[in-house]
């Protein structure tokens, strides 16, 4: 997205995305990491408002039948609490003998 701004009352405010972006994010990486086994370093997609972004896949964590990723949430010049956290996303097979779908 690089920094892309807004004004409001008169003052420059830089953008940021929200954590729901950040969590389909992860999960986007993770589930094509689980199903096509690429690394994903970065993903794209388009957020609700037509918005495209590219986010940097900072952690990823490949196990047997599963894969954790985490995108770094950037809240731009809101005043957001989760700003800087690591939001998480785990994608998992199904187990053959729970018949769990798996999405975490």
């Amino acid at each position: 997205m690089g920094d892309s701004y807004i004004y409001k009352n008169q003052k420059k405010l830089r953008w940021g995305y929200t954590t729901g972006t950040c969590a389909a994010a992860a999960s986007l990486a993770a589930a094509v990491m689980l199903l096509q086994g690429r690394r994903m370093e970065q993903v794209s997609l388009t957020t609700p408002k037509g918005i495209r972004l590219d986010l940097e896949v900072e952690e990823m964590d490949p196990g047997e039948n599963s894969v954790s990723c985490g995108v770094r949430k950037d809240a731009g010049d809101d005043p957001d609490v989760t700003d800087g956290l690591m939001v998480y996303s785990q994608i998992r097979l199904p187990d053959a003998d729970s018949g769990d779908a798996g999405c975490a």
